[in-house]
């Protein structure tokens, strides 16, 4: 495939990536057939369901369940739905009311022209705080055709997402993501040496963050650029962020854009109206109504499995509503984690005290899945969930956890330890993530910052090592794509003579 033309730093359009894919599955042979021969298309799972070992046939021990009256049953499942299968919107009063259209993100690549081109769509408001949202904006901002924008991020949630400039500090990285996925960084996130000077580090980051965006700038001071601003300090993670891909990323936006941090009130038949609330400045102000034809709701994605029953779904270390899931088991889980989290704050005493940030209940139990993959439940080795986790780089992590996942449903993991340590890991895992990333860590998935040591984890494991560079500076400095890990299959291979 050719590199793509189009690029900022070495960020590129996603229609890039689809090209690769699509490459992909139709350059890669096996046994005669392409992966695109092997992909049953236009076919939706129903359900996966355990069998029963007294029932199971020639070693079977699931059965999927797709397109209402087809099965398929099999030794091994790899459940790779990711973290962004399901779309999760907002239960608004007044949906039914509204006369307008309603979308959520994932349906805005196909449906993008038909918003920004429509002439009757004279008011877009946007919801949510993520960069999803502000991609959004920034789409409306730079439509030719004049309307009003607004941007709503609710006051009671986690606030906007922070806007890493795309330029590199440095002149040893393309772009500031590289500068991020380094391990000399990684040792500073957090490490029990040199907190003092990761702190300075990441203080840096934050003051010169919030410089760049200017949050106060002229240009923004009539549509309330101003709000957004984010609430808690950049290590944390606790607003998520992005990357400005564009070089007019913020400036189009504090000039085309209001922006509201305001809890929704309801919905009417073509406008929506906005809670009274005090501002950040202290300031009372009242309810107020904006007139919408189009809703597009950035609200991100449910972290809940709908094709295995609910109980078995928390068996096996997936989330659930608190009240679903078992009493025993979940107690179980509590005590284990409330006593990793002693050990996680010995270890790690800076994450003790966190900034000022407004506490979000979970509405589901976290994901307890050893090494983000295995359930401690299935002692067969069965079956594996890739992508349950939210990171800064998904190239190198896809990778990483393909090859760890086949070798784990091959029993080619010599040292994988038994349920009761792996447990114990996952609580510990489970605890940092919350002290580490506060809401966004509740889940017990959120690794934004932690690709380079999570997929270095998983590779020591398989004891590989052609990922690591040549030489103690280049491995410590240089940024970790993907591609270091071309010869990770040559290698394994090898290791195990097949």
């Amino acid at each position: 495939m050719t590199p793509p033309t189009e690029q900022y730093y070495g960020f590129f359009p996603g229609k890039y990536t689809t090209a690769y894919l699509e490459s992909y599955v139709d350059n890669h042979v096996y046994s005669g057939q392409t992966i695109r021969d092997r992909i049953l298309f236009k076919s939706n799972v129903d359900c996966i369901i355990e069998i029963p070992q007294l029932d199971s046939a020639q070693g079977a021990h699931w059965e999927v369940n797709y397109n209402t009256t087809e099965k398929i049953r099999t030794s091994k499942v790899i459940d790779a739905t990711g973290m962004t299968s399901q779309p999760q919107t907002p239960t608004i009063p007044g949906s039914s009311d509204f006369k307008g259209k309603i979308l959520h993100h994932k349906s805005l690549g196909q449906s993008q022209a038909l918003l920004l081109k429509d002439p009757s769509i004279q008011s877009i408001c946007i919801i949510g705080g993520a960069k999803s949202a502000a991609d959004v904006a920034y789409a409306c901002a730079k439509s030719p055709l004049e309307r009003k924008i607004h941007w709503i991020i609710r006051q009671d949630g986690n606030g906007p997402s922070a806007f890493f400039a795309a330029p590199a500090m440095t002149e040893r990285y393309a772009n500031s993501n590289e500068g991020f996925y380094n391990r000399f960084l990684a040792s500073f996130l957090p490490n029990r040496f040199g907190r003092w000077y990761a702190k300075r580090l990441w203080d840096g980051f934050d003051i010169g963050l919030r410089a760049f965006h200017e949050y106060h700038r002229e240009e923004g001071k009539h549509t309330g650029f101003a709000n957004l601003e984010y609430d808690t300090p950049i290590f944390w993670q606790n607003d998520s962020s992005g990357v400005c891909n564009h070089p007019d990323f913020l400036s189009a936006i504090a000039r085309n854009v209001h922006i509201h941090r305001r809890n929704i009130s309801h919905l009417s038949e073509h406008s929506i109206t906005l809670e009274a609330c005090t501002s950040s400045s202290s300031e009372k102000l009242k309810p107020l109504t904006l007139p919408v034809d189009a809703l597009v709701y950035c609200t991100g994605w449910s972290a809940r499995s709908n094709i295995f029953p609910t109980q078995k779904a928390f068996d096996l270390g997936l989330p659930v509503p608190p009240k679903d899931a078992d009493p025993y088991r979940q107690k179980h889980w509590e005590d284990l984690e409330k006593a990793a989290d002693a050990v996680v704050l010995s270890q790690f005493p800076n994450l003790k005290t966190p900034p000022a940030y407004r506490k979000i209940e979970p509405v589901d139990t976290p994901f307890r899945l050893y090494k983000a993959m295995a359930p401690p439940s299935d002692p067969t080795h069965s079956i594996v969930f890739l992508g349950k986790l939210v990171v800064g780089n998904n190239f190198r992590v896809a990778e990483a956890q393909a090859i760890w996942s086949v070798a784990y449903l091959d029993g080619k993991i010599s040292n994988i330890p038994g349920r009761a340590q792996m447990e114990r890991e996952i609580a510990e895992t489970v605890a940092w993530d919350r002290r580490r990333y506060l809401n966004k860590g509740e889940l017990g998935s959120w690794f934004y910052y932690d690709v380079v040591d999570y997929a270095d984890a998983l590779l020591e494991q398989l004891e590989l090592s052609s990922h690591r560079k040549k030489g103690w500076k280049r491995d410590l400095l240089e940024p970790c794509f993907a591609d270091d890990l071309k010869d990770i299959v040559g290698e394994y291979k090898r290791k195990h003579e097949l």
